[in-house]
């Protein structure tokens, strides 16, 4: 069982209680709503771009890179013969600039892990989508 499973189950139970798995969607749909509007307000500020979560990184856990930061990173990563981290860049920058941010907002997740990046569809987050 790896980690995320191990979570679930000791919030959901392991006969997965309803209740409290509809209790969890309403939670992380909460947290989703809330993330998308720190993005929106980043991207109105900087430019387009997506938003980075290192959660092993104290000093800098969370901040905003512009696709001109995303193609810096990229240009770094190939001075220094970085390949998969060079196709990490090339696929997320790729995928960022094609962000329209009233509906859709890019994150990045770069832990022990590491580097992934995902988007986040508001409309799949709306309420009509608790049953």
């Amino acid at each position: 069982m790896n980690r995320r499973e191990k979570l679930l189950a000791s919030i959901i139970g392991p006969e997965m209680d309803k209740e409290k798995a509809k209790m969890l969607d309403t939670t992380i749909k909460f947290i989703l709503g809330d993330m998308c509007t720190h993005y929106a307000k980043f991207w109105k500020a900087e430019g387009a771009g997506v938003m980075v979560f290192q959660p092993q990184n104290k000093k800098r856990s969370m901040f905003f890179l512009t696709l001109e930061e995303l193609n810096a990173a990229q240009e770094d990563a190939e001075r220094q013969n970085s390949h998969d981290l060079v196709e990490s860049f090339k696929r997320i920058l790729e995928a960022a600039q094609k962000i329209n941010p009233k509906e859709k907002a890019g994150f990045v997740i770069n832990d022990k892990e590491g580097m992934r990046y995902f988007e986040i569809d508001f409309q799949t987050t709306s309420e009509s989508e608790i049953t």
